[in-house]
């Protein structure tokens, strides 16, 4: 792995500025040559990419617990800290303008390294071996889309406020020197080129073995598979741990998303059901809730509801101080919390119940207690590494969101809640407006329960034009904040 990061990407990590980033050292294109004549370096960038995108400055903790996060007002903070501004939606600041711009940057040295791969990888087709070729282009195409489309969600205007003819981002296809690549495309562009290399990328992942074999044999390379031979698993060990891979079944939901996002929430329900049936080929469901078993056994990320992860090696050091060192890390009073987790009436949910997900806990020489946030902490000393980036009850909620009000049955009895609620979203008479409202306020406060510290509040608001937040305070006029300012580096492009 460190023959990886001293090789292509290399130009990626040395800089902070576009411009050095685009700056490739001749030096460099020539161990690109290199790297490019086996699987085994097509792997390896890719492999790069994912290690990218799981460290603390995109989703091992950026753009999961913090940006979105406090965007949605989940965490308390303190005046005059950058936590504090973002909250108040103030981008102006010093320290906020370099975390948006450390943000942006990453995404797109990311991508950088993905089309190094995918310009390079037809010529070398002959090169790969059981289906590598396939999973190698289709797991790199699909994840150009979904980090662009993630730039999108985050930088872009609320769907609300979209001018189809108007600039969006940059959508980068190549490893360039010239500065034109990082123009700004229409956001009618960029869709069309998210849409494209979905597409591709879920034609080449049409036999991703995350179809045809249990995450269960997937994710157990070395214990399961080996132990019982008569269970089938795939014969190359690249074809494993789909799960933190940009599998078949990320592909579609991040065409869920999409879809979503652009107001059509039909089709994404359509999608969403897909994989909410997804099944191997032993008929065994490829994704499942979450339920009691795994919340017990510290499993508050629910892992079998993963669609996309990411690997986090940095968990221990980022999210431990994040949450449970010392009384300025993130967190929310025990009142709040109370209200989000609708205590009253769902005593018995299993992420709420048993100091699980929060503990208000004594803190020595302190005057008051502290309300500790645990969901990424498996132990009180072991933390979660695999951190998910899209989960099953996610597709739930576009599906209920779409009318399948049958789904929220499934969805509440898996987290141990009330049945209380389940008539709150049936439809009265003909009151199909009546019963749209009655499921979006449903689902404003599952989503806060379901991905509390994971960042899809935020875009939840943003794609339904949220203009005021009641939740954990009043705030007004919240919608005029959903577009964030483009980092200073990125206007000389424009």
């Amino acid at each position: 792995m460190k023959r990886l990061y001293t090789c292509i990407i290399a130009f990626a990590l040395a800089g902070t500025s576009c411009n050095e980033w685009l700056d490739i050292d001749p030096a460099l294109e020539i161990r690109e040559g290199q790297i490019f004549t086996s699987q085994q370096g097509f792997m390896d960038i890719l492999t790069g990419a994912y290690i990218r995108v799981a460290t603390p400055s995109l989703y091992g903790l950026n753009t999961t617990v913090m940006l979105p996060e406090l965007m949605a007002q989940h965490w308390s903070v303190t005046a005059n800290t950058s936590s504090a501004y973002i909250s108040n939606f103030d981008f102006e600041q010093t320290a906020v303008k370099n975390l948006l711009e450390t943000i942006w940057l990453q995404y797109y040295q990311t991508i950088v390294n993905l089309n190094a791969l995918l310009n390079a990888i037809d010529e070398q087709k002959e090169l790969f071996a059981a289906g590598n070729y396939n999973l190698t282009k289709g797991e790199a195409l699909g994840l150009r889309a979904f980090l662009h489309f993630e730039v999108l969600r985050l930088w872009g205007a609320a769907p609300a406020g979209i001018v189809p003819g108007e600039k969006a981002i940059p959508y980068v296809t190549e490893v360039s020197k010239k500065p034109d690549v990082l123009l700004s495309l229409t956001y009618e562009q960029v869709f069309a080129k998210i849409i494209a290399d979905l597409d591709a990328a879920e034609a080449l992942l049409a036999d991703d073995p995350v179809r045809h074999y249990s995450n269960a044999v997937l994710n157990s390379i070395g214990t399961l598979a080996g132990v019982n031979e008569s269970l089938p698993h795939p014969a190359d060990e690249n074809h494993y741990f789909r799960q933190v891979r940009f599998n078949y079944y990320a592909v579609k939901a991040t065409r869920a998303r999409l879809h979503a996002w652009r107001g059509d929430i039909e089709r994404a329900a359509e999608i969403a059901l897909e994989i909410i049936n997804a099944k191997d080929d032993d008929g065994v469901a490829q994704f499942t809730l979450g339920n009691e078993s795994a919340a017990n056994n510290g499993q508050l990320t629910f892992p079998s509801e993963h669609i996309f992860a990411v690997s986090n090696s940095l968990a221990l050091q980022t999210l431990t101080p994040a949450f449970l060192t010392n009384t300025s890390a993130y967190t929310q009073t025990v009142a709040a919390v109370q209200l989000a987790y609708e205590s009253a009436i769902h005593a018995s949910d299993i992420r709420y119940r048993n100091n699980r997900t929060w503990e208000d806990r004594v803190v020595p020489l302190q005057t008051s207690n502290f309300n500790y946030f645990k969901k990424y902490n498996s132990t009180s000393t072991t933390v979660v590494t695999d951190m998910p980036v899209i989960r099953l009850a996610e597709m739930y909620f576009i599906a209920i969101e779409a009318g399948h009000v049958e789904l929220f049955r499934d969805y509440r009895v898996a987290r141990g809640m009330d049945a209380t609620v389940d008539g709150s979203l049936d439809l009265v008479g003909d009151d199909v407006e009546g019963q749209q409202v009655a499921i979006r306020e449903r689902l404003e406060k599952e989503y806060r329960k379901e991905f509390y510290g994971e960042g899809q509040m935020h875009f939840f608001y943003k794609r339904l034009n949220y203009d005021r937040f009641t939740w954990p305070a009043v705030k007004e006029n919240v919608a005029a904040h959903y577009g964030i300012p483009l980092p200073q580096s990125q206007f000389q492009f424009e």
